[in-house]
C-alpha cells in the first residue's frame, strides 16, 4: 500500500467557459494517470475537482496544464513545483484538488436544493 503525500492544493482563475476548463482539467489528470475522486460546483464561479495520481505524474500534469495555457496561482505553481522537485517514489499516490474560478458576465447560476424529508 502506497503511502499518501500531504494534500496539493492546485487553483487557476479563468475566462473560459467552465465546462470547456472542467474537462480540460478532468483530461489533464486522467493523462497524467490520475483520476477524478469527486467535484463541488459552486454555482457558476467555481468548481473544485478532487483527484489522486501517482507522484509520477506531477510533471506530465503540469505540462499538460501548461499546453491547454491554464495558468496556475503563484500559489498553486509554487507547491506544485516543491511536490516535483522533493523527488518522490514516482508510485506514491498524490491527493489533491484543482480549485478553478470562473471570470464572466453570467448572472448567478441559482440550483434548487430539494428538502430533506423528516
Amino acid at each position: 500500500m502506497s503511502q499518501r503525500l500531504l494534500f496539493l492544493r492546485l487553483a487557476t482563475v479563468t475566462r473560459r467557459d467552465r465546462h470547456l476548463a472542467t474537462d480540460q482539467v478532468a483530461d489533464a489528470v486522467g493523462a497524467a494517470g490520475g483520476w477524478i475522486d469527486g467535484h463541488n460546483q459552486f454555482s457558476n464561479k467555481m468548481t473544485t475537482l478532487r483527484f489522486t495520481l501517482p507522484a509520477g505524474g506531477l510533471v506530465p500534469l503540469r505540462s499538460r496544464l501548461a499546453d491547454l495555457n491554464l495558468t496556475l496561482t503563484d500559489e498553486a505553481a509554487a507547491a506544485l513545483d516543491a511536490a516535483i522537485a522533493a523527488g518522490h517514489d514516482p508510485d506514491r499516490e498524490v491527493s489533491a484538488s484543482f480549485q478553478l474560478t470562473f471570470i464572466h458576465d453570467e448572472p448567478d447560476l441559482r440550483i434548487d436544493i430539494p428538502a430533506v424529508p423528516g
